[in-house]
């Protein structure tokens, strides 16, 4: 199952008049897509999470790594994308990019030789430093500018952008939100969120916390599942249903 969003974009310089707004697919397992220029959206996979952790210390069990990288490169090949632009945040800190991770990493990569791989480096990717070449990642970028979208790590590093009338893309929030049906039930889990002039994508990494949404007029809410995608704008805000 997928979600058809219509972005929608703030009046101003950077939105061409009379454009047709653009279209962007919400996917099972945490994932975006922009059909026009076959680009898949992940954010925030803290790669090498665990392996902090237990650099720390704190035992944690192996793998989470390994299972992230198997379905970003399902999606990648099912898809048939062309470019696979993460919005930041791809490794979680410096003592969690050891060897197997790195290989881990390397060896996904090599699954979708054909497919252009963009990172919009996030906080961690920053604490990290330079990435190994070997890593095959095609750019690392600050911030990346494709009118009508701006892609950057954090909502907030976007503020110029949309007011200047581009659809910012970010992550950073990890958002979550939580439902509640009519019998009393309680769902809460990863989100997408969506207002005029941004989209936050749910963190695609397994090892990550949340950040609670809370419904506001104007803002659109998506339970992002790995089997399907529904909007829960309505429940969320309290308007229930068995």
């Amino acid at each position: 199952m997928t979600d058809r969003v219509r972005v929608e974009c703030e009046a101003g310089s950077g939105a061409a008049a009379g454009a047709a707004a653009p279209d962007m697919l919400l996917l099972p397992g945490r994932a975006a897509l922009l059909p026009d220029s076959a680009t898949l959206l992940v954010a925030d996979l803290h790669l090498g999470k665990a392996a902090t952790f237990r650099h720390a210390g704190i035992p944690v069990p192996e793998g989470s790594a390994q299972r992230d990288l198997d379905r970003l490169a399902r999606l990648v090949l099912e898809r048939r994308v062309r470019r696979l632009l993460v919005v930041g945040d791809l490794f979680h800190a410096g003592t969690g990019c050891t060897p197997a991770v790195l290989a881990e990493f390397a060896a996904a990569r090599g699954r979708i030789p054909d497919t252009e791989v963009v990172l919009v480096r996030g906080n961690h990717d920053r604490s990290i430093g330079r990435l190994p070449a070997a890593l095959g990642i095609d750019a690392c970028l600050p911030r990346l500018d494709e009118p009508p979208f701006h892609f950057v790590h954090d909502p907030a590093d976007g503020a110029a952008a949309a007011a200047d009338g581009r659809c910012v893309v970010a992550g950073h929030l990890h958002p979550t939100v939580a439902v509640r049906g009519r019998s009393g039930d309680r769902l809460a889990d990863r989100c997408f969120v969506a207002r005029a002039g941004l989209v936050v994508l749910p963190a695609f990494g397994s090892f990550t916390g949340g950040l609670r949404v809370a419904p506001e007029p104007g803002v659109r809410l998506w339970l992002a599942r790995d089997d399907g995608v529904v909007e829960v704008t309505g429940i969320a805000a309290g308007r229930v249903r068995g």
